[in-house]
């Protein structure tokens, strides 16, 4: 087992404080070690560093879930992009994290994360990292992204009335060669967020008016309306 504590036993149980008790944070009571299978390299994650865990938006928790058994990768990827924004040089922050959330991708799967929910939060926490260190390649990156997504999605529908859409599906394959070693991740984030679209919003759909329901007995009683879109304090509190 990969993740062990400081002492090198197998790690057991992973203690975290939720601070405040009402909030969206958590400390980690006791440090831990992990050991990449791939590299061999260790990477230590010291107690006392806090963590929101896998940051999925509230509203997509229902596909994949803030913790469980992606909680210890989880915590280990906020202290390693930690590390990298530490550099203080965007260009080696970038290599680092590129990495790191390889290392990511295989503790969730050393974790027994199923493998196409292990590949997704890999492919939008790398996809994250290449907007916010990639510069405007990751800026072109992000926009081809998002078309391809949108091309997916269209052909797919638009093959219900003539088949021959379905041509258009090579187009993102096509496009994604030139990004190289970039290229995997980009025809992940083109054809399985293509395919997840149609199920996201159909899930927004049905979510959308208990939340308006929520909104208006918050609105009646006094409450505070604004508080049913987030499951928990504010960042700033």
């Amino acid at each position: 087992m990969p993740f062990r504590t400081d002492d090198g036993r197998d790690l057991e149980e992973l203690l975290l404080a939720q601070r405040p008790a009402d909030g969206y944070r958590f400390q980690l009571r006791e440090g831990f070690e992990y050991e990449d299978p791939v590299s061999g390299r260790r990477y230590e994650v010291g107690a006392g560093r806090t963590s929101d865990l896998a940051s999925v938006p509230p509203w997509l928790w229902s596909f994949i879930a803030s913790y469980g058994r992606q909680s210890a990768p989880a915590v280990l990827h906020d202290a390693r992009s930690d590390a990298a924004d530490a550099l203080g040089d965007r260009r080696a922050a970038l290599a680092l994290r590129r990495e790191d959330d390889r290392v990511f991708r295989t503790a969730l799967r050393e974790q027994r994360v199923p493998l196409l929910r292990a590949w997704l939060m890999w492919a939008w926490v790398s996809a994250d990292r290449e907007r916010a260190l990639g510069g405007v390649a990751g800026a072109i990156f992000m926009v081809q992204a998002v078309l391809g997504a949108l091309v997916v999605v269209g052909a797919s529908v638009a093959a219900f009335w003539n088949p021959a859409w379905l041509a258009l599906l090579a187009v993102p394959a096509l496009a994604a060669v030139p990004w190289w070693r970039l290229a995997r991740l980009m025809l992940l984030l083109n054809y399985v967020t293509g395919l997840l679209a149609p199920l996201i919003v159909l899930h927004l759909v049905s979510l959308a008016p208990f939340r308006l329901v929520e909104a208006i007995v918050e609105l009646v009683t006094g409450g505070d309306p604004a508080g049913v879109l987030r499951p928990t304090v504010r960042p700033d509190r």
